[in-house]
């Protein structure tokens, strides 16, 4: 799930990096491309820890739950997060800095590099959040089934449908939070794009 998932991750792991001089040797360069890859690298093993345990909890709810609307909506959350996977493995997977690369070619990938990770965080709606909407949406709905059925009062009914209702709007807050952070994350990446490409003209 996005709040398990340092999606700190995708979401800050560049919050804290600082403003750099880029004015450096082709050595200094390959060194922070590789630091950049061990980011890259750790943030996504961070995501395949944390999917591999939703997967586990709501593959044991298929078994437990005796509502077939809460089994769907595991089963949507566990299709939801297979997808993330998939998507963060295809579009974000760490890449090596090749050895032997003169300045300006070091230079050309780390920019790539850096373009593909800003481009990842900028869709983070579609690959990241988007997947898990129907699960929690139906989720959501089972709790409300279980509930209505379990109380008889109108009050109560009342009362429990508006609970539907703030769960759905804590819902989209917390996804809003998460896109914002990933939001800021691209930013700070698009500066040191920025940087590499004032340094690439004074090489």
């Amino acid at each position: 799930m996005p709040s398990e998932f340092p999606i700190n991750d995708p979401r800050n792991v560049w919050q804290n990096q600082p403003t750099e001089d880029f004015k450096m040797s082709a050595a200094e360069l390959r060194l922070k491309a590789q630091k950049f890859e061990k980011r890259v690298s750790r943030r996504n093993l961070r995501e395949y820890v944390a999917s591999a345990i939703v997967i586990a909890i709501f593959g044991s709810y298929i078994w437990l739950y005796p509502s077939a609307l809460a089994r769907t909506g595991s089963v949507l959350i566990i299709a939801g997060t297979l997808f993330m996977v998939w998507a963060l493995h295809k579009r974000g997977a760490a890449r090596t800095v090749p050895a032997g690369l003169e300045f300006r070619s070091s230079v050309e990938f780390h920019r790539k590099e850096l373009l593909r990770q800003r481009d990842l965080l900028r869709g983070i709606w579609w690959w990241y959040l988007l997947p898990f909407v129907p699960g929690l949406f139906v989720c959501c709905l089972a709790g409300l089934e279980r509930a209505l059925k379990e109380l008889d009062a109108s009050a109560h009914q009342a009362a429990i449908v508006v609970s539907f209702g703030v769960q759905m709007v804590v819902f989209a807050l917390f996804f809003v939070g998460i896109w914002w952070l990933n939001h800021r994350g691209a930013n700070k990446i698009q500066r040191q794009i920025d940087a590499l490409d004032a340094l690439e003209k004074e090489s």
